[in-house]
């Protein structure tokens, strides 16, 4: 038994390389979720969370309006821009940002009437969270000043009704007495009108992050598989052949991301053709911009499946570096976490990501609905990235698999 158990260990150790890497990725993720959820690495003290930038519009321009907006804008972690109605509900929808405030003419002289407040909150669906606190934070400024005005006007009535033979200055005790002591409740709900303008009521966010996510992370973990058999063929000795035979070195590695590819594009459309007949996820509304995106994803996606068989010489290093490149990269570009969730080191940390540009891709797709043009950035940045690893995977593939066969 014990021989059987030194046997183990002896190999499990002499692979000094695979050993560092399987020691590695559980450092790593401990890491990189105690960034993300635990606050490490900030003082509490002067840590200010991610700001939320807020569009608005005072067309009412008075001193009621001024007032709440500067009150919003000096919370921690709000940042107000002025802006106008078209051009925020362009960026909006967009995903430029997530929402304007906007005060429309008439807000204070309704306030001081008690009618309905022409006060609006227009956003994206999509960022429930940040539009919750937001919500929550705006209603309650609003709120603030209602109840003070309904207050005051039903001090007043009170005084003057109950209290009119007192002298001025006796009545002007009494109201700040009543004043001090009282508190009123407005009906919140009521205070301000919610419009969202991305995503219908057949759209759901959750479902398209879930799906758009996780097919990515798997696709990943697909093609690293795929560009395993490089090794595999390199210890079998069919490399060799291969090598001998009339085909160029760099078709053997062509060849293997082609077929990566193949198995990518198959395996993309069959997750959100289940994901149609499963959950009911809308595919169909713009099938070109869709078969752009499943091909540029395949191939950012294979191009990291060569890369891994390029850079590593045994199949445990491939295992082990595999899952650490896959599960960060899933990680900081959306696929585990949502971003907004995350500090904003590591939200700028994501675009290094093949799952952030490819989710965001597909986000743009089933969610906002826009044409071709809005993922045309998606597509460019997906195949620069596909070149880019292509070289350093012919670089590597020259020094380590060929050299080695």
């Amino acid at each position: 038994m014990w021989k059987i158990a030194k046997k183990d260990l002896k190999i499990f150790f002499s692979d000094k390389k695979a050993l560092a890497l399987a020691l590695l990725l559980p450092i790593g993720l401990i890491t990189m979720f105690a960034f993300a959820f635990g606050g490490v690495g900030s003082d509490d003290e002067e840590d200010i969370p991610t700001p939320i930038t807020v569009l608005f519009n005072d067309e009412d321009n008075s001193v009621t309006s001024k007032k709440i907006l500067a009150d919003l804008d000096s919370i921690p972690g709000i940042e107000l821009i002025s802006s106008t109605i078209a051009d925020a509900q362009t960026a909006i929808k967009n995903g430029d940002n997530i929402a304007i405030i906007i005060f429309h003419n008439g807000m204070e002289d309704s306030l001081n009437a008690g009618k309905i407040i022409p006060a609006e909150l227009q956003y994206d669906k999509s960022r429930e969270m940040e539009i919750s606190i937001l919500q929550n934070l705006l209603m309650s400024k609003i709120a603030e000043i209602k109840g003070a005005k309904d207050a005051d006007k039903g001090i007043e009535l009170t005084v003057q009704t109950q209290f009119s033979n007192l002298p001025p200055a006796m009545q002007d005790s009494i109201k700040k007495n009543i004043q001090g002591g009282m508190q009123k409740e407005s009906e919140e709900a009521k205070l301000i009108t919610m419009t969202s303008l991305v995503g219908d009521e057949e759209a759901n966010w959750g479902l398209i992050q879930a799906v758009a996510g996780t097919a990515i992370m798997m696709l990943l973990f697909s093609v690293s598989a795929i560009g395993q058999s490089m090794l595999e063929e390199k210890e079998n000795g069919v490399l060799k052949k291969l090598l001998q035979s009339p085909i160029k070195p760099y078709e053997i590695m062509f060849g293997k991301m082609l077929t990566a590819s193949i198995i990518s594009v198959f395996q993309l459309t069959i997750m959100f053709l289940f994901s149609w007949v499963a959950f009911g996820l809308e595919i169909f509304n713009n099938i070109p911009a869709l078969i752009i995106m499943i091909l540029v994803t395949a191939l950012a996606c294979s191009s990291f499946g060569v890369l891994l068989s390029s850079i590593v010489t045994t199949k445990k290093q491939a295992d082990s570096l595999g899952t650490i490149i896959i599960l960060f990269m899933s990680a900081i570009g959306g696929s585990m976490i949502p971003l907004y969730i995350m500090p904003q080191f590591m939200q700028n940390a994501a675009v290094v990501s093949v799952n952030y540009w490819s989710i965001q891709g597909f986000y743009d797709i089933f969610w906002r609905k826009t044409g071709i043009h809005a993922i045309g950035e998606n597509v460019i940045v997906l195949l620069a990235i596909t070149i880019t690893v292509l070289l350093v995977s012919n670089y590597f593939f020259k020094k380590n698999v060929l050299k080695l066969t």
